[in-house]
């Protein structure tokens, strides 16, 4: 997850970022300290304020800790955001596991 998140932000110079994630009170912990394992043209800004929310539907199953520390509902410039939109669709691909189980990771 580290990896994929620097990547994304990779060259992008914003202030504030959100980041949405259904463990994200656990992948927090300790990220600036293994981003410092990555080079230095990778690392975020060191004035970039990093916030992480939980998707609302998961921080229900998360503790009271969280869901006053992580829910979306109370992070500033969010909005009504839900976070779940991405994994809504999944159901609808699921007739395409038949399809694509036998092919190869070159034509999946």
């Amino acid at each position: 997850m580290d990896y994929m998140v620097l990547c994304a932000l990779f060259g992008i110079t914003l202030t504030r970022i959100v980041i949405s994630y259904d463990i994200g009170c656990q992948w927090s912990k300790k990220f600036s300290k293994r981003m410092e394992e990555y080079p230095e043209n990778m690392k975020l800004a060191p004035d970039t304020k990093l916030e992480i929310g939980i998707p609302n539907w998961h921080v229900n199953g998360h503790g009271a800790f969280c869901r006053n520390n992580y829910s979306l509902n109370y992070k500033k410039g969010v909005g009504k955001t839900s976070g779940e939109d991405v994994e809504i669709t999944w159901s609808h691909t699921n007739s395409l596991a038949s399809a694509t189980r036998e092919m190869g990771p070159g034509a999946r």
